[in-house]
């Protein structure tokens, strides 16, 4: 469970992220330093896809994956 004193001090110490970034992260973390984590290092650049295996926001060159899919089926 997540202690909203924590949320809101991340939420206003990194207040320059996107609060659509901030709110999905805060969705997929599990604990306050699960999303301490996850907002510390989100990259720089974009654009961003969510990584299930690292658990964290990566950036990627084709944010559609269509190179990706396409070679699953050569």
């Amino acid at each position: 469970m997540l202690d909203q004193t924590v949320v809101a001090k991340l939420k206003e110490t990194y207040s320059q992220l996107h609060p659509l970034l901030f709110h999905r992260s805060l969705e997929r973390s599990k604990t306050n330093g699960d999303l301490f984590d996850i907002i510390d290092t989100v990259p720089k650049v974009y654009p961003l896809l969510w990584n299930e295996k690292d658990n964290r926001w990566s950036t990627v060159s084709d944010p559609y994956l269509i190179e990706q899919f396409l070679s699953d089926f050569k």
